[in-house]
């Protein structure tokens, strides 16, 4: 059911208007108050949308569009009999989304600016939705990019002295079976490792791994660390 919110001071507009939505609206339920502060009293964000006079008893429309952008609400659609560009601009501007001009024919064509406002409204909210989302994801791609990137050269870091030190105990002539053995796997787990750390770089460089909308960055390191178990398998093939 759509909720609407109607300003109106003029119980005759009121009424007429009301009337147009409900009978246009499937499933409409139009609430109506007479002035700027009735509507201040109530909770905004329950309605589907805004429809208000800019000419009230208490407060003109830019006055309660001022009050309203502090609070969780709905699209706005400001009527108005004055057809003066200044006021549709400065409307538009404080946050209206819609501006009309009360002509002969309005309570014809206010269901359907009604609807397409409301249509609008929630349309520009899933892209904002989806844009906020995308620059989370990119955020959190680029995390795991930095993080996977500085553990690689950490790594790489650590092996060369392992590399070395075990060719060097190779050349010193250990005559122990054990000793060779020892050393063997060491060189051979070394050059395994390396050749993983080269294919997750190259990974992460040519952005190949899956791009998931990760909920925080430990999911995120469980997907890498699959990746990175699956390269291990495929090394020890080759192998």
């Amino acid at each position: 059911m759509k909720k609407i919110l109607l300003i109106e001071d003029d119980v005759d507009q009121a009424f007429l208007a009301s009337e147009a939505l409900r009978e246009a609206i499937k499933d409409c339920e139009v609430k109506v108050v007479g002035t700027g502060a009735d509507a201040l009293r109530l909770n905004l964000n329950d309605f589907d949308t805004i429809l208000m006079d800019y000419n009230l008893p208490d407060m003109t429309g830019l006055e309660i569009l001022h009050q309203i952008n502090q609070r969780p609400h709905g699209p706005i659609i400001m009527l108005t009999a004055e057809e003066v560009l200044e006021i549709a601009v400065q409307s538009l501007k404080e946050g209206a989304d819609e501006f009309v001009i009360k002509s002969v024919d309005i309570h014809q064509i206010l269901p359907h600016i009604v609807e397409r406002t409301i249509a609008s409204f929630h349309q520009k909210r899933k892209v904002e939705d989806i844009e906020i989302k995308e620059r989370e994801r990119r955020v959190q791609i680029e995390t795991l990019k930095r993080v996977m990137l500085t553990l690689a050269h950490h790594l790489n870091n650590a092996l060369m002295p392992v590399t070395f030190s075990a060719e060097l105990c190779k050349r010193s002539g250990y005559g122990q079976t054990q000793a060779e053995k020892l050393v063997k796997t060491c060189l051979n787990e070394t050059q395994r490792v390396n050749a993983i750390l080269e294919r997750f770089e190259q990974y992460i460089e040519g952005e190949e791994f899956r791009y998931i909308d990760y909920l925080d960055l430990k999911d995120a390191m469980f997907d890498m660390q699959a990746i990175n178990n699956s390269m291990a398998v495929e090394n020890d093939h080759e192998k």
